[in-house]
């Protein structure tokens, strides 16, 4: 009898330490951020703005395929450990038809059909909801490392980030078109507005 209340009393201890430590562990579940995998939702574009001897242009791409893993805390951004991005390169539209054929041309779209960026690291600053991320930029098929920033907002599960980037066409071996024989020239610098909202 004595042998079996010391069983007992053993079991109900082990019984004791398990449910502290399901506790101790659910506890930490909630406190601790958890890592989310995401993608591009509706409300993504690449605006790509540049400049000739006569006017400005843009072109724009509403096509924009995103996706990695974010660590979110309430409304915090704490880290990106990965991202992916894609655009078609014919899914950048002008105002007009012949704009975009000498663009398509210029990229090389038929060799080369998406625009790449691929994430090496990611920093986000503490109170600022600003990211700086640096990855592989692809364009034509050539690929320079850029690093970019970007400020966002949490709304619901959905991050938005916004930024822009300058860029040299020439560093992605990439002649500026020309129109009307050479009488419209366009500059070698392009910026590069993105709008990314991305969602679990």
């Amino acid at each position: 009898m004595k042998k079996l209340n010391e069983n007992a009393r053993v079991e109900r201890q082990r019984g004791y330490v398990i449910l502290s430590l399901t506790i101790i562990l659910t506890l930490f579940a909630n406190i601790l951020p958890a890592q989310t995998s995401f993608k591009s939702v509706s409300g993504s574009f690449i605006k790509v703005n540049g400049t000739s001897n006569l006017h400005d242009w843009s072109m724009l791409a509403s096509n924009v395929s995103c996706e990695g893993t974010y660590t979110l805390k309430g409304d915090q951004l704490v880290d990106i450990t990965a991202l992916n991005l894609s655009v078609p390169v014919t899914s950048l539209k002008s105002k007009e038809d012949l704009m975009d054929t000498r663009a398509y041309k210029a990229l090389k779209a038929e060799q080369y059909n998406k625009i790449t960026f691929k994430l090496t690291d990611a920093t986000v600053v503490p109170g600022q909801k600003i990211i700086k991320v640096t990855g592989n930029l692809t364009i034509s098929g050539v690929t320079n490392q850029v690093t970019l920033q970007s400020a966002y907002t949490v709304n619901g599960g959905e991050i938005t980030c916004k930024g822009s980037k300058s860029i040299k066409m020439s560093d992605f071996k990439i002649k500026a078109p020309s129109f009307m024989m050479g009488a419209l020239k366009t500059g070698d610098e392009v910026t590069i507005d993105f709008t990314l909202k991305l969602k679990n």
